[in-house]
């Protein structure tokens, strides 16, 4: 795969004009990450995600990534915060139960590849 060619055009002007507010998104991130609670879970935990709400392959690379862990051994679950659903966990999703109103589409989609939790406190789920 080659990276998309836009990466490599000068910004536009909306994106001039936006850049004072990435900054401050930027500098709310790490303070919440410097200052943010820490958890011990005891077991490996693998972070999906980025910013952006949607259409950037979270999903589709969070399935092959458990797929790859499945193929080398690995008893991978998944943990969402059920973006969509009214569900606030934490729970296991079951496929012949939940439906996507309740647990969000995406976590409903993944629990056919992998066990997957529910929970809007990530680690409860």
């Amino acid at each position: 795969m080659q990276q998309p060619e836009f990466w490599y055009k000068p910004r536009g002007t909306a994106a001039n004009l936006l850049s004072p507010v990435a900054r401050l998104v930027q500098a709310a991130s790490v303070r919440r990450v410097r200052h943010g609670r820490r958890v011990r879970v005891g077991v490996p935990v693998i972070s999906v995600g980025n910013l952006n709400v949607g259409g950037t392959g979270k999903t589709p690379f969070t399935m092959a990534l458990v797929q790859y862990l499945h193929d080398r051994g690995g008893v991978p679950h998944v943990v969402s915060r059920g973006y969509g659903g009214t569900a606030a966990g934490p729970m296991r999703i079951d496929e012949e139960l939940h439906t996507s109103a309740e647990v969000g589409d995406e976590p409903l989609l993944l629990s056919a590849f992998a066990p997957t939790w529910v929970a809007r406190k990530r680690d409860e789920g």
